[in-house]
């Protein structure tokens, strides 16, 4: 008897042990939604009251009329006198409150930037500056528990507030400026982004996004814009993302709740299982002695490679071989098809396949294996230059200067194609949407070759240059996703040796060169066709049938000499 209680007692130990992970991590998840649902919202109000008085602070002048910005200025020290209660809270996670501390400690130097808008001592741009740095305290913080998606909403209704203030208060003083047009530019590129990155496009108010990429439009031109229509255009916009945001805000909330319920039940039944498990093992044990004397030999990957990587690596490369059968199939398709229409829905399902597969052989690449998809001959450059531009979904925007002929190594066809895309997708994305991106490629003297990537967006700051070369040259990927793409770019490049440079275009925007080594580079003759139909084959078939829809802009010329992009 006292055998079976001392047998039944550790088991009920070992059901605890099970389950207590599972209790641990329930109350870690109440500790995060007690952080998003007291810091979170008290840091948001900041924000907004922030916005709100930022605007009012770059439209005001000297002797002007104070009581909006004053009625403004005691609705924000309120929403500072509520996130700092709020601070104090008992479930707020360390990380949290290290970053209200932050916003706290910036929000001391409010009363300063104050007093240099009323005593008009500081500059319409320096003024949104100062508002600007503050908000940025409050963005991404760890008061949102795994939802990408309100961070990145946050973030892009945050860059079209600061456009707001920067475009209402040049109105109202001293007109729109080339150096707030450079800044505009650069900002909608920033909301795009992040607006991507939530995947929220297809929830905005269409019409109103509509109308405010026109207004933006007739700024840039430059083309005059009255005060009354510049608010017409920018405040549903701001509503709808300030919309969208609640919306994420719920549903995170709600997801929290049942994953708090799903992890308490799956310990429940993992200590269950435990428990069922060592039934097993103990009617075995008596059953058959014989196997506790068999040896354990686990068998060890050569490479050391752990096994849980080996499964994901293995996963990925199904379903690039699946994604791969795909594009055969609507390659095939297209060539039978005769509907306009129906073909153009197919082009778009192949350049959506095409992306996918980019982004899996991606992933196969940075987790350190080497996709499926080789080349056993070289590839003519022009070739991989239309393969990069159909892997990304503005491909309509890229066209190219002067192409020079040469053949590229079979096995850095497929590294030298996602790099060239990352590139082409980082200009389009950061590039104004009616402007064109330039691909082009010379011949080195020393046998190498040099591919150019240009756009005319608001380029990188020197300090923004040098963060994306220390992000391109370090194996480890950054804190900040914002940043990922430039780690891809640097591991396709040290895996051929390729040498990646940003720096300011001449005449505004970012040019990279991508230099490759001369062992990769042949003569065009010894080039040929992929294993795969030509890359782009299938958008020039697009060009051709749906001319009429699309003015085409992949327009890629081979010259015979070497000379430079016009």
């Amino acid at each position: 008897m006292k055998r079976w209680g001392a047998g039944l007692g550790l088991l009920v130990l070992l059901w605890i042990a099970a389950a207590t992970p599972a209790v641990s991590a329930a109350l870690d998840q109440i500790r995060e939604r007690s952080t998003a649902g007291e810091i979170g919202h008290a840091v948001d109000g900041v924000v907004v009251a922030l916005q709100a008085e930022r605007r009012l602070a770059a439209t005001f002048r000297t002797g002007g009329d104070i009581a909006p910005g004053t009625a403004q200025r005691g609705r924000t020290d309120q929403a500072r006198t509520a996130l700092a209660k709020a601070r104090d809270g008992r479930f707020v996670t360390a990380e949290a409150g290290r970053e209200v501390d932050e916003l706290l400690r910036r929000l001391s130097g409010l009363d300063p930037l104050r007093a240099q808008v009323d005593g008009g001592l500081a500059a319409r741009a320096d003024v949104v500056a100062g508002y600007t740095r503050i908000i940025a305290a409050g963005l991404g913080a760890p008061w949102l528990p795994s939802s990408q998606t309100l961070g990145a909403l946050g973030r892009a209704r945050e860059a079209l507030c600061e456009e707001d203030a920067l475009i209402t208060g040049a109105l109202a003083t001293t007109g729109v400026t080339e150096t707030d047009r450079l800044r505009l530019g650069a900002l909608t590129g920033v909301r795009q982004a992040w607006l991507t990155d939530a995947g929220a496009d297809a929830d905005l108010d269409a019409a109103a996004y509509r109308r405010l990429q026109a207004v933006e439009r007739q700024i840039l031109k430059p083309a005059p814009v009255t005060p009354a229509g510049w608010t017409a255009a920018v405040d549903p916009a701001v509503a709808d993302l300030r919309a969208a945001e609640s919306g994420a805000d719920r549903e995170m909330l709600a997801a929290t709740s049942g994953s708090i319920t799903a992890i308490l039940y799956a310990g429940l039944i993992a200590g269950v299982g435990l428990i069922a498990v060592i039934g097993v093992f103990l009617l075995a044990r008596r059953t058959a002695p014989e196997l506790r004397r068999a040896p354990a030999v686990a068998p060890a990957r050569a490479d050391g490679r752990p096994a849980r990587e080996e499964l994901l690596l293995d996963l990925h490369r199904r379903s690039q071989r699946l994604v791969h059968r795909q594009l055969r199939l609507l390659d095939t398709m297209e060539r039978r098809q005769s509907d306009d229409e129906t073909l153009g829905d197919l082009f778009r399902a192949d350049n959506l396949a095409t992306r996918l597969r980019r982004n899996v052989e991606k992933a196969i690449t940075l987790a350190g294996g080497t996709p499926g998809r080789r080349w056993r001959r070289p590839m003519p450059v022009v070739e991989v230059v239309r393969g990069a531009a159909a892997e990304i979904a503005d491909y309509v925007r890229v066209s190219t200067g002067r192409v020079q002929p040469a053949g590229l190594a079979g096995s850095a066809v497929t590294d030298v194609m996602h790099l060239l895309a990352e590139l082409i997708e980082n200009a389009t994305t950061y590039s104004p949407p009616e402007t064109r991106v330039r691909v082009g490629g010379v011949r080195d003297d020393d046998g190498g070759y040099t591919f150019t990537v240009s756009d005319v967006g608001p380029g990188m700051s020197d300090l923004d240059l040098t963060t994306a070369a220390g992000v391109m040259a370090d194996a480890e990927p950054p804190a900040d996703g914002v940043w990922w793409g430039f780690h891809a770019i640097g591991r396709f490049a040290a895996r051929q040796n390729i040498a990646v440079r940003l720096r300011p275009g001449p005449a505004g925007g970012l040019i990279a060169t991508v230099t490759l080594p001369a062992d990769l580079i042949t003569d065009p003759a010894a080039a040929g066709p992929g294993p795969d139909a030509p890359p782009l084959s299938r958008v020039a078939r697009m060009r051709a049938r749906l001319s009429d829809v699309t003015s085409p802009t992949v327009d890629l010329p081979v010259v015979g000499s070497r000379q430079t992009e016009a």
